[in-house]
């Protein structure tokens, strides 16, 4: 089940204190003058998914740094007047870029929700504004309000119900289409049950499972694009007055592929759990299976000569798999040394329209600590590499570059001497590229790469 608990507030106080004298001859001091400020909050919601990170600023001044996809920052407090309100999306580099600009004009004892929605890639980023007049919430309840803030999803119908109820025979709870939103609504705080369908249909596209609503928490439930693991083309984010939670599908499961690194292995068989029935069937060295959707949770991988399963060279490894979540594992090592391992990285599917991501893993067994050179030309000799004193079995995660032509040069620490390129590669904006050094096949050098995601996509 999951729960929606709303961050722990933060209340801090300030003593005024009144100091008198006994000397009847001292004036008194003149009583202090107490200013009341109007008060109102403001929340910003990142929910546009091809969008990158943002920073935005309040007539001028930074509000929020760093914004991602799927976060929000909370209710913050601000003096009740006028905001020229700024979203500036980060590029790679330092650059930055206006891309959403609007007056937010905030009176006294509002709440406000600015909620970034759209595809940059689609030119029709926009903001939707939601005001709320700020109000306590009835003991034992919960409040939520819904965004329809899914780019590309139009009208669609939403069943609130208890776990498990049958929704075949039911009218919907609230229909929605892209960009509308509720009011807010009181709900007994308790377990309910979340699904969306397109309009006037009972084919469910999400099933949020069980979710509990705690007693006097705030939800504001967006639904958004999910670029993440499963099949729904939705998930939901809950904005709390403080911070947020992801509810995703039940369903969502992790994303899990599986590639061949060790070069004097033979072909192999990958098996989850102690199945007798190989998830992966004969991979062969440099090769890269497709996604697979597994559960969440505890597993094991196992893996065996294709043509001998009694031959194990992976013996019930251990891994967790986190909801939503996508990952590479990758078979590292020797076989001549009877050292191999697993290597498991975790990977970022989202694709940014501002930006390629290319992300570089060190699976060769032979070379030691490297230094990997993305440049313009392939003379690196004057040139300082991107990723420097890079170890056996390290990643560098997603880097966001600029679109455009560079060379891949990778070499040992600290040495000009190439053992991997000059290796020419095109990275566009909005792609996903991939590459892991390897030893030659059979072990050693000339180290080799493989190419993954949009190096190869068809």
């Amino acid at each position: 089940m999951q729960r929606l608990y709303p961050s722990a507030l933060i209340i801090s106080a300030l003593a005024l204190t009144a100091c008198g004298s006994d000397d009847d001859n001292n004036p008194s001091p003149e009583p202090a003058v107490l200013t009341v400020v109007d008060t109102s909050q403001v929340r910003v919601i990142h929910a546009s998914a091809d969008a990158p990170m943002v920073n935005i600023t309040a007539n001028g001044a930074s509000l929020l740094t760093d914004v991602d996809y799927a976060q929000s920052s909370g209710l913050l407090t601000v003096d009740s007047a006028t905001y020229a309100i700024t979203v500036d999306a980060k590029l790679p580099g330092d650059d930055t870029l206006t891309v959403l600009e609007a007056n937010l004009d905030a009176e006294a004892d509002m709440e406000y929700t600015a909620v970034a929605v759209g595809s940059v890639a689609d030119n029709n980023l926009g903001l939707v504004l939601i005001a709320n007049a700020a109000a306590e919430i009835a003991a034992d309840y919960a409040r939520v309000q819904v965004l329809h803030g899914t780019v590309g999803v139009g009208e669609v119908d939403v069943y609130v119900t208890e776990p498990n109820a049958d929704i075949s025979m039911m009218s919907a709870t609230l229909s929605l289409d892209y960009l509308a939103y509720t009011d807010q609504i009181e709900l007994a705080a308790g377990d309910y049950q979340i699904r969306i369908t397109a309009a006037d249909q009972k084919d469910v596209v999400y099933d949020s499972g069980a979710v509990s609503l705690m007693a006097q928490a705030d939800y504001l439930l967006t639904a958004v694009t999910n670029v993440w693991s499963g099949a729904a083309p939705v998930a939901l984010l809950a904005a709390l007055p403080e911070g947020q939670a992801l509810i995703q599908d039940k369903d969502a499961g992790a994303d899990l592929r599986v590639i061949h690194a060790v070069a004097d292995a033979p072909a192999v068989d990958v098996f989850l759990d102690g199945s007798t029935t190989p998830a992966v069937d004969m991979l062969s060295f440099k090769q890269v299976t497709g996604f697979l959707n597994v559960p969440e949770g505890d597993h094991t991988v196992t893996v065996a000569a294709d043509a001998d399963n009694s031959v194990v060279v992976i013996d019930a490894a251990e891994v967790t798999l986190e909801q939503g979540m996508s990952y590479s594992a990758f078979a590292v090592g020797s076989l001549t040394d009877s050292d191999i391992s697993p290597f498991i990285v975790m990977e970022s599917p989202r694709r940014i329209a501002t930006a390629a991501k290319l992300s570089v893993s060190h699976t060769s067994y032979s070379a030691g600590n490297v230094d990997i050179y993305l440049t313009a030309t392939d003379d690196i000799s004057d040139a300082t590499p991107a990723l420097s004193d890079v170890p056996f079995m390290a990643t560098s995660g997603a880097l966001s570059i600029a679109a455009g032509d560079y060379v891949v040069n990778v070499t040992p620490h600290d040495s000009k001497t190439v053992a991997i390129g000059p290796l020419p590669v095109s990275l566009m904006a909005g792609g996903i590229y991939s590459v892991a050094a390897v030893d030659n096949m059979g072990g050693g050098v000339p180290l080799g790469v493989i190419l993954m995601d949009d190096f190869v996509a068809k």
